[in-house]
């Protein structure tokens, strides 16, 4: 297709769009209305992977050491770990931390004293694994290194909380899946009436000898623009909803407070690529669908 011939489309599917701004804009409509409800179920999940992530870091795996290990051995021990897969970090904790904080946890200053002669606690490796899932696997590992008295971690915790990590990820991934399916079909629909209602000028086209490339162009550019502007709406709309409810979320006190949201030009840095993807996706795909199915060109 020529330079000139594609500039003519192109300003024809803008002038298109212009004079059927009404329909337009229903579409436009239709499919800020899909990304809005797509946006918030993005930022519900990725924010709960986000705070399972926080979480994770306390489902860590406690390896009690042997009493009367070198400070050689200890090192040697630590070494081995950090190497083995999955591995994200190895925190030493001495006997003599390990009964401090003991007498912290329990309020007790007076327990240090009375114990620090003869301690019975055991030194240990605080270890935080990369992925929880194979935590078990890991367990086992540390637990055949020699100088390892024992290695234990929240078997059933962590089981559960893989569970409910893994739920939610399928609920967020259906919502997203449905999403653009219904916009695809709503987008389609809208298209199918923009068509019914030009169709004098569609068989105008046909009868000057039009090709059916020529009269399909103008409906796809008109979709790409409509998928364009309601994408842009729907990332001010996000963004701006998405601030406000960090800031509240940040002024909040008690377990709210506590609650640390993803920044939002974290958010925003995946969810505009997305948003202008698909609203150009689905402004394209469900205008080609419908022009395919309901032109007879």
């Amino acid at each position: 297709m020529k330079w000139n011939t594609l500039k003519y489309l192109f300003k024809e599917g803008i002038v298109g769009l212009w004079r059927n701004r009404t329909m337009a804009f229903a579409s436009a409509g239709t499919i800020v209305l899909c990304l809005l409800i797509l946006g918030m179920s993005y930022s519900v999940g990725t924010n709960i992977d986000y705070m399972i992530e926080q979480i994770e870091s306390k489902f860590g795996i406690t390896a009690y050491l042997e009493d009367g290990l070198s400070d050689t051995a200890i090192l040697g021990l630590k070494n081995k770990i950090e190497a083995m897969p999955n591995v994200a970090g190895v925190s030493y904790i001495s006997k003599d931390d390990a009964l401090k904080n003991f007498s912290e946890e329990n309020e007790d200053a007076s327990l240090f004293a009375m114990f620090k002669e003869d301690n019975p606690l055991p030194a240990s490796f605080e270890i935080t694994a990369i992925d929880i899932k194979n935590q078990s696997e890991l367990v086992k590992k540390v637990q055949e290194l020699e100088g390892i008295d024992e290695a234990v971690y929240l078997k059933n915790e962590t089981e559960a909380f893989i569970n409910i990590r893994n739920t939610v990820n399928y609920v967020c991934y259906a919502i997203i899946i449905c999403l653009i399916v219904v916009g695809l079909l709503l987008m389609s629909n809208t298209i199918k009436l923009t068509v019914y209602i030009r169709k004098r000028e569609i068989n105008i086209m046909k009868y000057v000898g039009a090709t059916d490339g020529f009269i399909r162009v103008p409906f796809l550019i008109e979709g790409m623009l409509v998928g364009l502007i309601g994408a842009l709406v729907a990332i001010l709309a996000v963004a701006s909803a998405y601030n406000w409810v960090q800031g509240m979320s940040q002024n909040a006190t008690g377990i709210l407070g506590e609650i640390a949201l993803m920044p939002t030009a974290t958010i925003m840095t995946s969810l505009i690529p997305m948003y202008l993807s698909l609203g150009i996706g689905i402004g394209l795909i469900g205008s080609a669908f419908a022009i395919h199915k309901h032109l007879k060109v």
